[in-house]
């Protein structure tokens, strides 16, 4: 749970790995726990690699894939 520096770490790597244009952080609704952690992760993204980040909550309903769709299409142009 958290803290959790191993996650931080293992993202470091893929991020260095991989070189992303951008970083997207899915949390389930209900999980608090990574909802609260998503705040140290933006700005580990942000501080160390000057990534653009975007944090989504979900419960992976039909329901908000309107919205996701109008953030994630903003985050690549973004980049």
């Amino acid at each position: 749970m958290t803290p959790n520096e191993r996650r931080l770490i293992e993202m470091s790597e893929l991020i260095e790995k991989f070189k992303p244009d951008a970083v997207v952080d899915v949390v389930l609704q209900a999980c608090h726990s990574y909802n609260i952690e998503s705040y140290k992760v933006g700005e580990h993204v942000r501080k160390n690699y000057g990534l653009p980040f975007l944090k989504i909550v979900t419960d992976f309903s039909q329901s908000d894939a309107g919205q996701l769709r109008t953030r994630i299409e903003a985050l690549l142009e973004a980049c």
